[in-house]
């Protein structure tokens, strides 16, 4: 089987060796009405929203008072995927090499979240906006005043799947942004790929792209292993339900428990992933299909398989 390697993007010997982002920033979700989908995220997880402004509103982790989800009024699905990069090196070495590639580029803070310095933006394959800030120096992390409430479960943002025909096409345009393979699986009658992990850091993967018409399929928080159970018993509380899970994923070698907000929008809540290494090269599966889903055996409704935004 071939292996995808893809090489770091060239940058300055100030910008750090493990490549020009350092993860998922947050990620905003589209929603029909924000004065619904503000209550469902609050009660589902316990995000506390920021100013509501231009028909957004972003969702800050209770315990770190760090924005991770955004809302934004109008339709469902993905608003856009916001990465961050290293340094401010880095965010330059970035823009240079998309401006190199031919890559259209938008440069403005007014559409993103608070704190950045500089934001840029393209558009994937896939039709979907993907984002770059350049952070300002974080404050240190801190319970939200008049929020927090003891047993506040800390999220992190963690990773995005997105569905495309183009499985292959998608992977070539992330490697421009410096993202590697973790693993993936070869078409079986034809070249190209089934579904490609990638991964910008030494977490196994921060964007995964399945074969479908094109479309996000879900988008993941992280949570401790301890929270992921309390989640699952906020759930239960809450009786907001689920909708596929509590599950162990082969890939990533974590817990996972998927849930619809009122809209359809999918979100995935996961234990912390596994980390494989930056330099890691990434392999063909190896198992079978049900295994990589779920560990545990059982698998996934007719809904999981064949819905998405």
């Amino acid at each position: 089987m071939p292996r995808i390697d893809h090489p770091i993007i060239d940058t300055p010997e100030s910008v750090a060796w493990k490549g020009p982002l350092s993860g998922t920033d947050h990620t905003v979700i589209r929603v029909p009405e924000l004065d619904v989908a503000i209550p469902w995220y609050q009660a589902m997880l316990g995000l506390v929203p920021t100013e509501r402004r231009n028909d957004k509103v972003y969702l800050m982790s209770p315990v770190t008072g760090r924005i991770v989800l955004g809302l934004s009024e109008g339709g469902i699905g993905l608003g856009y995927v916001s990465f961050r990069a290293r340094t401010a090196e880095s965010f330059e070495a970035v823009a240079t090499k998309l401006d190199a590639n031919g890559i259209d580029t938008t440069f403005g803070v007014d559409t993103t979240r608070e704190g950045a310095r500089s934001a840029l933006r393209i558009e994937l394959p896939t039709g979907h906006a993907f984002e770059v800030v350049e952070h300002e120096t974080d404050a240190p992390p801190a319970p939200v005043e008049g929020s927090y409430r003891p047993g506040a479960i800390d999220v992190r943002p963690s990773h995005l799947q997105l569905r495309s025909t183009d499985v292959t096409g998608v992977t070539d345009f992330l490697g421009v942004l410096g993202f590697r393979s973790s693993l993936f699986v070869p078409l079986p009658d034809s070249p190209g790929y089934f579904i490609q992990f990638l991964r910008v850091n030494d977490i196994h993967h921060q964007v995964t792209v399945l074969t479908g018409r094109e479309g996000v399929h879900h988008v993941a928080l992280e949570v401790d292993e301890a929270d992921f159970w309390r989640f699952l018993d906020n759930l239960a509380l809450t009786k907001l339900g689920a909708e596929y899970g509590p599950v162990r994923h082969h890939e990533g070698n974590m817990l996972s428990i998927y849930v619809r907000d009122p809209f359809g929008n999918r979100i995935e809540v996961t234990s912390t992933m596994e980390t494989v290494g930056f330099d890691y090269v990434g392999l063909p599966a190896d198992q079978a299909p049900w295994y990589h889903l779920n560990m545990w055996g059982p698998g996934p409704p007719e809904s999981w398989e064949r819905e998405w935004m």
